[in-house]
This record gives C-alpha cells, sequence and structure tokens, in this order.
C-alpha cells in the first residue's frame, strides 16, 4: 500500500488492485502517516539539523471543488536535498508561519559565521513569516521574481531582502531547486497531479498521503545528485563505482537506506 501510494495512485487504485476496501486502504494509509510523521519529528529533534541553504515554494491544488483552493506550502534543503516539512492550507502569511516554525524546531547551531541562506518566490508570506520567527537567528533572504505573459516566463529578477549578493555565491541564486521537487511532488502524489479525476476530497487523506511521501522520498529512495565516487572503483563494467545515498544519509541521519518494515516495527518513543 505505502509503495503504490508513492506511485502517485489513489485510495481507489490501490484498493483495486489489493482487493480490499477503500476505507481499509484509507485507515492502513492513516496508520502508516502518523508512524512516518513521529519517526520524522523524532529523528530530526535527536540530531539537529545542520542546514545552510534552504528553499521554500507552495503548490497549487483544491479541495472537492476548484473554487475551494488548498495550497501546500514545502521547505526543501538544498545541499542534501532533504524534505524538511510541508504545511497545507491557505496561501496565506498563517500558513507560511507554521511552515517557518516547523523547520526552525529542526535547525541546530549553524557551523562557523555563515548565516542561513534562504530563497522564496516573491510571495510576500514567507517575508513575514520570517521577520517574526526567525528574530534570534542570523539568515540572507533573497527573492525570486518571475514575470510570465500568457504562460511563458518573460524576466526573473532577483530581490535582496536581507543580504547582498555577495551572501549567495555559486549557484544559490535560484529556485530551481525546490522547482524541480515540485515535479516529483506532482507524479508521487494523485492529489497534485492536474486534470484528473483523483482530486482530493478530504484534507486528512492528503496529510496522510504527504507524510507517506516524506519518508519514501527522505529516508527510502536513493537520489542520483547525491552519490559519490568510490575511492578505488572497480575496472569492469559492472562492477560498483558510486556509493549512493538518500537524503537522510546525506544530512547524517541514517547511515543507510532505511525500507518500510524498518518502519513499521521501529519503537517510536511518545511523550505526553
Amino acid at each position: 500500500m505505502s509503495k503504490l501510494t508513492c506511485y502517485g495512485l489513489s485510495v481507489d487504485a490501490i484498493a483495486d488492485v489489493l482487493l480490499k476496501d477503500t476505507r481499509t486502504i484509507a485507515t492502513w494509509q492513516r496508520g502508516v502517516s502518523k508512524k512516518a510523521s513521529r519517526f520524522h519529528d523524532v529523528i530530526c529533534l535527536s540530531i539537529p539539523l545542520t542546514v545552510l541553504f534552504i528553499q521554500m515554494d507552495e503548490l497549487w491544488s483544491f479541495l472537492r471543488n476548484k473554487n475551494s483552493q488548498l495550497w501546500v506550502f514545502v521547505g526543501f534543503e538544498v545541499d542534501s536535498r532533504f524534505w524538511m516539512n510541508f504545511e497545507l492550507g491557505s496561501r496565506s502569511t498563517h500558513t507560511a508561519t507554521r511552515l517557518v516554525t516547523g523547520i526552525k524546531r529542526y535547525l541546530g547551531k549553524l557551523p562557523g559565521i555563515n548565516p542561513l541562506k534562504i530563497t522564496t518566490d516573491k510571495l510576500a508570506a514567507y517575508k513575514n513569516a520570517l521577520q517574526s520567527v526567525f528574530k534570534d537567528r542570523d539568515y540572507v533572504y533573497l527573492q525570486i521574481v518571475k514575470k510570465r505573459v500568457k504562460m511563458r516566463l518573460v524576466t526573473v529578477k532577483k530581490c535582496f531582502v536581507k543580504g547582498t549578493r555577495d551572501d549567495f555565491k555559486g549557484k544559490t541564486q535560484n529556485t530551481s531547486f525546490i522547482e524541480r521537487f515540485n515535479l516529483t511532488l506532482r507524479q508521487r502524489v494523485s492529489y497534485l497531479q492536474r486534470k484528473t479525476l483523483g482530486y482530493c476530497k478530504k484534507k486528512a487523506n492528503f496529510t496522510d498521503t504527504l507524510w507517506i511521501n516524506l519518508y519514501d522520498y527522505n529516508y527510502r529512495c536513493h537520489h542520483q545528485s547525491l552519490r559519490l565516487p568510490l575511492t578505488c572503483p572497480g575496472t569492469s563494467r559492472f562492477q560498483k563505482k558510486w556509493t549512493h545515498r538518500t537524503p537522510a544519509m546525506a544530512m547524517g541521519l541514517t547511515k543507510s537506506a532505511l525500507t518500510w518494515r524498518y518502519l513499521f516495527v521501529t519503537p517510536i518513543p511518545v511523550t505526553r
């Protein structure tokens, strides 16, 4: 069920494949989502994350009908490709503040004197959220302002809200990484796919699907952009030449790729 969910299948499609009732599939998703949420929260709080560069963006969706918009706000660490957090809600400062607050809980101390780099689009909600939540943290903030005419990109401007151009060196003056992740998310989550009958009818189901995908993306799947060459690669064509890593491995949270079975059987401490 978890694997089929991460392949973008809806609850009805998964129930048809597994020959189960849709209510059974929804119950399974609710249980896996709850465990994945607690696991991610515990491991990120146990080992404070060393984060240098964050990109944030929002994806458009709807609930029951297109007149009821529902936005998915996502926080993404660039260097390790680690999906830090998400929030569902309106396209407002309130939802952005909840996202930034959730990200701040996971952050450890910054190494050295380098401030935290943050890039987003031109949505003013991010600026308001950062100003209210990151009062005690040193950060630099860049907005990428894009202008489109008839769905075609015309101009791209860079607005340095806090900091200067020297603070964003190399390939950091963009939102390319989070936008590429948005494509991956739309392929994995049926509720985010466009022109489909698999749209979301219940917000709780949307949240469950996102938590299942977060565990799969961060802890289970290897990412080609994170692989490292072996010090002594084999000369044969079929010998191993790379060390593959997950975002959690690149972040230093795990030593190997985890499995669904590991999530199901591992005990998670619960504080009340």
